[in-house]
């Protein structure tokens, strides 16, 4: 959808500049870009812009249009524009926000005015401090995961099994949500005790709410707070458990930041769930209960992101020399042979044409795990983003509530043992990818990726739950 909608907006307004002036006897002026289109106050093209940071712009003259590259993202109203096009209609005078993902060098803005002709603004782009970065990521992983004893510079919220009473869960839970309570969301802590009801298992849920536009939605995002137990499998438990799930966690605070001025259209909830690692009991619990904060059962559940294992995946590189293996996948896949739901759209688009993955490298030879449905096609291929029933992680819960999901992923089982056992620390995870900054290139990569598919999705009216009639 996106393709054909984006390719035909742009091919339309490409033809109405260069047939401008062929009818009528006088030629039309030609247009200062610089005298309608301001960017952070200055004329556009005098300045450069700061890859993945935030600038105004103000687009003056009714009528006028401002066409974007497909990794410029154009925000009005806090809320992104999917296509990229916009058009100063009755105020004469359009506000918003430009953004360009963090892989931009350079690029070239289109203005058609509303005379039909056009004109082109070339921009610098110079490196930045991304609003959602790997930098941050690893500061923060570093902050949690450290034990000292000055609580200032390090946090030690470790050993963060779940279950009742476990000291070192309920102060790591405190702390996060300090984090969205900070950040201005409705955040709760939903404490449940064990009834014997499989709707009602013992969890506790980190909730952040945000109101959206409109009373008669809801989505949401989130990640699994707790780690794998002493003794469990496969590999024995863990007490950091830095990929499974802190990389997630982390994920979901800088998230949560970054969404603060943003305007959504439906409710949207933001989670760290606990009790994932037996059994999914932290969702289910928030899906299944009935509580001021616990999902609404009388809004459409729309669609539901979820961050698992992030962070050892493409670009970061196996000693090898091969690409570690990138996964994504979105569903419900009710039929293999063709794309069920839209949501898988928004993915595709956001992979391959925002952030210009390489979705066609293999690799020689095969991974050693990926997908449910389509693994005879995706054995080798790095980029593993696609449609699929894969489940283990708390986008079931949503899925089976007919949302449409979106699960990311990294390396895992053969790929990346060290999940679940002492193994599974920050340290290990700077070593196997050949360093920080690689780490923090692979994370950052993938967080973008997640971002940009909710704030796309938000957007979509045609990501509706697959049960709506």
């Amino acid at each position: 959808m996106f393709n054909s909608l984006r390719a035909f907006s742009l091919i339309t307004l490409m033809l109405l500049a260069p047939l401008a002036g062929c009818f009528g006897e006088n030629e039309k002026e030609v247009q200062d870009a610089g005298e309608i289109l301001f960017i952070d106050f200055e004329p556009a093209g005098d300045i450069a812009l700061r890859s993945g940071e935030w600038h105004t712009f103000t687009l003056e003259g009714e009528g006028n249009r401002l066409v974007v590259p497909e990794d410029v993202l154009l925000f009005v109203n806090d809320s992104i524009v999917p296509l990229g096009v916009i058009q100063v209609q009755g105020d004469k005078l359009l506000n918003g926000k430009i953004l360009t993902t963090p892989y931009v060098t350079s690029t070239t803005l289109i203005l058609v005015f509303a005379d039909g002709t056009g004109a082109s603004v070339d921009l610098e782009v110079e490196n930045g401090t991304p609003i959602v970065n790997g930098q941050d990521w690893y500061d923060k992983m570093d902050f949690i995961l450290s034990v000292c004893t000055d609580s200032s510079q390090c946090g030690g919220y470790v050993n963060r099994w779940m279950g009742s009473p476990n000291p070192a869960f309920e102060r790591a839970a405190s702390y996060f949500h300090g984090h969205f309570e900070g950040l201005g969301y409705e955040a709760n802590i939903m404490r449940v005790t064990d009834h014997l009801n499989p709707t009602q298992p013992e969890s506790l849920n980190i909730i952040a709410w945000k109101d959206g536009r409109s009373s008669d939605c809801v989505q949401g995002m989130g990640a699994h707070m707790d780690i794998a137990p002493p003794g469990g499998p496969p590999g024995g438990g863990t007490y950091e458990g830095a990929y499974d799930n802190n990389a997630g966690t982390v994920a979901m605070m800088l998230f949560a930041r970054a969404f603060v001025d943003i305007e959504f259209e439906c409710d949207t909830f933001l989670a760290l769930w606990s009790s994932e690692e037996e059994g999914l009991r932290g969702s289910n619990a928030f899906a299944n209960n009935d509580c001021d904060y616990c999902l609404p059962q009388d809004k459409e559940l729309r669609f539901y992101i979820n961050m698992d294992m992030m962070g050892i995946s493409w670009p970061a590189m196996k000693e090898s020399g091969e690409p570690f293996p990138y996964h994504a996948w979105s569903g419900p896949d009710l039929d293999p042979e063709v794309d069920d739901v839209e949501i898988s759209a928004v993915m595709d688009h956001v992979h391959r044409n925002i952030l210009k993955a390489p979705m066609n490298l293999t690799i020689d030879g095969t991974y050693g795990a990926g997908c449910d449905q389509h693994w005879d096609e995706h054995y080798n291929l790095v980029m593993d983003v696609h449609e699929d029933t894969f489940g283990r992680s708390d986008h079931v819960t949503f899925r089976d509530l007919g949302a449409q999901t979106i699960f990311h992923l990294g390396a895992y089982d053969d790929d990346y043992d060290a999940y679940h056992s002492p193994s599974d620390t920050l340290d290990n995870m700077v070593s196997v990818v050949g360093g920080q900054d690689e780490l923090e290139k692979s994370i950052e990569f993938v967080m973008w990726a997640a971002m940009l598919e909710f704030l796309i999705s938000d957007q979509t009216p045609e990501i509706r739950n697959t049960n709506t009639a």
